[in-house]
Formats: structure tokens, C-alpha cells, sequence
């Protein structure tokens, strides 16, 4: 079946928002048959959404055109807009300007307090966790910090007095991660930034040890700032499992229609083809994590089959 085109329109929603964003659909004549309008809204977060000399790119919004692009029988438009503004609109019930509107986003995480006003597909995006970004050739430093399975021991790390660091203030890693920076914040090997890339500026300049990214937020960093620099990232023990994310809907009779038709996407592509546009976002030593750790979720059985030494 051919793709048909479809138009996308960018909404500036809030004043000081990037400009028109362009994406790889032209436009078409509206389908008088069409479910309705498909508002997607884009949150400022790169790698995952990178809006540069007009044209929208990040893993998060490859994504978000391959689903586009099989559910041709809508309408799709886009919006910028922070998230606590979009995350407000559908709590409030604001979230379709007009009839036939369905007001959706490709990078949220459910929670309990957030399926009362969205409806969530089943889970479409992984990333690796938060973890330890350091140049990859210093990786021999760190094999003293290691559990037996090869994770970072993070207080032994932040408690040592020659591997320095940058935090970046007020940011959270999440309650694991958040615990330790606490403890060891004012230590004289850890010193606060105001910019996250900063931090791999400081890594390529020898300047910190070590430093907390998401290792798709480091190699973006990593391309934008240092592109000579090679980096790895190392998991956190107690911290190692792929994160979940997806696509939500406003919880109105549509948004439910337009995720039921997602997770039928979704459950005939057990294999998850996607999610390649995040591991491009990787470094190759992380990108071979990531494949691995997806495999596992994808089916443990047949992972853990992988594993077992042929006799």
C-alpha cells in the first residue's frame, strides 16, 4: 500500500518557540473519511526532538514519522510546546482546540496521576538509563569502581578524592542517583555547572574524570561539542534497567481510537524496527548495549537461548 501524503503544520505555542519546523510530508488534500487531526506535540528535548535551520530531527521524531506514516488515514500537525503546558491542556480538558483534534505526545512516560487524562499505547520507546560518561580510553581507571557484572559502585565512586566530577545544578538523576549526589555534593571533587554541555567539554579538556548523562544525551553532546572525543558509558549498579516511554493521547473517545490503532502497529512489529533511529543516537560501545538490552526485552527467553554455549 503506497504511503499517502499528509500535512503537517507547526503551531507556535508559546512565544520565543523555535521557528517552523519542517518535516518530510508534503501537503494533501484532506480526506473527508479521515479519523480527524493528529496534533503532535513536540517538548524541547534533544536528542529526542532537535529542531535546527527549520527542520525537526531526533530519534523521537523518526519516530514519531514512522507511525505518521501508518496512520495515513489522519491528518497530522505539529505544535512546540513545553510539556508541563501540554501535560496541563489535557489534565484540563483543553486539549482539542477544535472538533475532530486528538492531542498527543511520543515521548511521555505513564504514571498513575497521568492515565486519569491520557491514554498511553503500549511502551515504544527504550533508552539506556542515566549513567557514567567517561572517555573511553580511560576505561581502565574505573575497573577498580566495578561490581562483579561490571556496574559502576557509585558511592565508592563519588567518595573518592582523585575521580573528579561536575554535577549540573538543580538537575535530578532519579532517586538512586539523587541520594548520592546529596551525600557528596559538597565534596571538594565534585564541582556544580549551569549547562549539561559543558560537562563533555570538561570530560574532552581532562578537566573531570567522569559525569552523569544519558548516554544518548552524551553522544549528542559529543557530536555538538567535542566530535573527536570517543566516550562510553558505564551502568550504575542499581540503575541498569531500560527506561520506558510512549505515545500518549488525550483520553477522549478519539485519542482512545487513535492509540487502539497504535498498538496495533505496535503488536504487528514485535521486533520493534524504531527503535533503531534511537541506537543511532548512540555511541557504537553503547549501541551494542542497547541491542543487547533490547533483545532481552523483546523476548528473555530467546536471549537468554543466545547465551547458552552450544555443545
Amino acid at each position: 500500500m503506497g504511503l499517502r501524503m499528509m500535512r503537517w503544520r507547526k503551531y507556535r505555542a508559546v512565544s520565543g518557540l523555535i521557528g517552523l519546523v519542517a518535516l518530510p510530508f508534503m501537503a494533501a488534500v484532506a480526506n473527508a473519511d479521515a479519523p480527524g487531526t493528529l496534533t503532535w506535540a513536540v517538548p524541547p528535548f534533544a536528542p529526542a526532538f532537535i529542531s535546527e535551520d527549520g527542520k525537526l530531527t531526533g530519534y523521537a521524531s523518526d519516530t514519531q514519522n514512522w507511525f505518521a506514516a501508518r496512520l495515513d488515514d489522519y491528518q497530522h500537525e505539529i505544535m512546540e510546546v513545553p510539556l508541563a503546558r501540554l501535560l496541563a491542556e489535557m489534565r484540563n480538558g483543553a486539549a482539542d482546540d477544535h472538533p475532530g483534534h486528538i492531542r498527543c505526545s511520543t515521548t511521555l512516560i505513564p504514571t498513575e496521576e497521568r492515565r486519569e487524562y491520557i491514554s498511553f499505547a503500549k511502551t515504544i520507546l527504550l533508552h539506556l538509563p542515566i549513567s557514567v560518561v567517561i572517555r573511553a580510553e580511560d576505561e581502565a581507571n574505573f575497573k577498580p569502581f566495578l561490581d562483579e557484572e561490571g556496574h559502576i559502585q557509585l558511592g565508592q565512586l563519588m567518595a573518592n578524592g582523585d575521580m573528579t566530577t561536575a554535577l549540573r545544578i538543580g538537575r535530578s538523576y532519579g532517586t538512586l542517583i539523587d541520594n548520592y549526589v546529596e551525600r557528596y555534593r559538597n565534596a571538594p571533587q565534585i564541582m556544580p555547572v549551569a549547562d549539561d554541555s559543558k560537562l563533555l567539554k570538561l570530560l574532552e579538556l581532562g578537566r573531570i574524570d567522569w559525569t552523569f548523562y544519558f548516554p544518548s544525551e552524551a553522544e549528542f553532546y559529543r557530536r555538538e561539542i567535542a566530535p573527536n572525543q570517543m566516550i562510553k558509558s558505564l551502568p550504575i549498579r542499581g540503575n541498569t534497567n531500560l527506561l520506558e516511554a510512549t505515545i500518549g493521547c488525550a483520553k477522549t473517545p478519539a485519542g482512545q481510537q487513535a492509540i487502539s490503532r497504535i498498538n496495533q502497529i505496535v503488536d504487528t512489529n514485535p521486533d520493534m524496527p524504531w527503535t533503531n533511529f534511537y541506537a543511532a543516537w548512540l555511541s557504537p560501545q553503547d549501541r551494542e548495549w542497547f541491542v543487547a538490552a533490547r533483545a532481552h526485552y523483546i523476548d528473555p527467553k530467546q536471549f537468554e537461548a543466545l547465551l547458552t554455549p552450544r555443545k
